[in-house]
């Protein structure tokens, strides 16, 4: 093996008065807000990991990096730790743009989620992953010796160092409560496969926290059984599953404040932890609002307030760091829409109503 070089939901009254306060001071002071009253201290403050979603490489600004670096308590790479970036061959690793994130970081005093594993959608596998099975006399056996392979060397190069793993993400069909049909890992090696990838994980970093982390459940209740059974089987087995993750891209409808309640002390209850992974709400949903920026402030603190009342909620990270660069813009989805507009900071970097919303959320709460 060669390793390339690293390195409009409810509200009380007096709520809306903090919100309708802090949307007027952010209107003549957005670019200078004092320490007291910004996101990172208000996050510290409530004892909750707010992150970000982000990528360290040069098409980056120095005002993101700043932004990322100012205004978030925790770090989820976007891209650089899947497989498909870290693997161009099947015995090489590439780790430089990975190592960079870690190194910002690190040196920005934030905790690191690393993202993911395990995906079989997308840019998660290595392109040359379907050749190996197809050539593999027994490529049950070929899959299961990757795995190891992948997850001793990158899991054990990032060891001390990341605080929780996605270590299989999205392992469940988009729609409906079954396994995807075109999981590969789950057409080889059945649902053990995350019961093997839990263990090889939780070898290579016995300190990380090793989480499941599954979309579109917040609106598909026989989707979310499916997943709270399949977690609780895995515990049952004994396997090292440490929480649950909700992704939260709330793009078919705003969140429903109790219904994603619900869902988080169901997952508590398994006694484990849980957390809103990969949060963005389309500024298009509120487009019927009298002021849709405000009406998404309103959804922002919502959700935050659902997290912040169930104690095993340990987190909460936005999927982006600003309107200029999400994914939601390229995403057939939700193309019709764009611009999207799905986060705290707006394409100048600016920040929104929701992002005062949020930081209120923090501050009034006493976890």
């Amino acid at each position: 093996m060669k390793l390339l070089p690293s390195k409009i939901p409810q509200i009380s009254i007096v709520s809306l008065f903090l919100v309708l306060a802090a949307c007027s001071d952010s209107n003549n002071n957005n670019g200078d807000r004092s320490e007291a009253t910004g996101l990172t201290d208000a996050a510290r403050q409530a004892e909750l990991a707010v992150g970000v979603a982000f990528d360290v490489n040069v098409n980056v600004s120095i005002e993101r990096k700043t932004l990322a670096s100012r205004e978030f308590t925790s770090v989820t790479p976007e891209n650089s730790m899947k497989w498909g970036s870290l693997a161009p061959t099947s015995d090489s690793f590439d780790f430089r743009n990975a190592d960079q994130l870690v190194d910002f970081a690190i040196a920005n005093g934030q905790r690191l989620r690393g993202h993911t594993l395990f995906w079989h959608r997308l840019n998660g596998l290595p392109p040359w992953l379907a050749e190996e099975l197809n050539k593999a006399s027994d490529p049950a056996a070929r899959l299961q010796e990757l795995m190891v392979n992948h997850t001793a060397t990158v899991v054990g190069h990032y060891a001390g160092q990341l605080a929780q793993w996605d270590v299989i993400n999205e392992p469940l069909a988009l729609v409906g409560g079954g396994f995807d049909p075109d999981n590969t890992f789950h057409q080889l090696l059945g649902e053990e496969y995350l019961d093997f990838a839990l263990l090889q994980a939780h070898a290579a970093d016995p300190s990380a926290e090793l989480f499941i982390n599954e979309t579109f459940i917040e609106f598909q209740p026989e989707k979310f059984d499916a997943l709270i059974a399949l977690a609780q089987r895995l515990l049952d087995r004994g396997a090292p599953l440490h929480g649950l993750g909700i992704q939260g891209h709330f793009f078919f409808r705003a969140p429903d404040k109790a219904i994603l309640l619900d869902q988080l002390q169901r997952i508590a209850a398994l006694g484990i932890k849980v957390e809103i992974t990969e949060l963005d709400i389309p500024l298009a949903l509120f487009s019927g609002t009298p002021d849709p920026l405000a009406a998404q402030a309103l959804a922002y603190a919502d959700v935050f307030n659902a997290c912040l009342a169930v104690s095993l909620c340990s987190g909460i990270t936005l999927w982006g760091t600003d309107d200029a660069h999400t994914w939601l813009d390229g995403f057939s989805f939700t193309a019709a829409t764009v611009p999207n507009r799905p986060l705290l900071f707006d394409e100048e970097l600016q920040a929104k109503p929701a992002y005062d919303s949020v930081v209120n959320a923090l501050i009034a709460i006493d976890r």
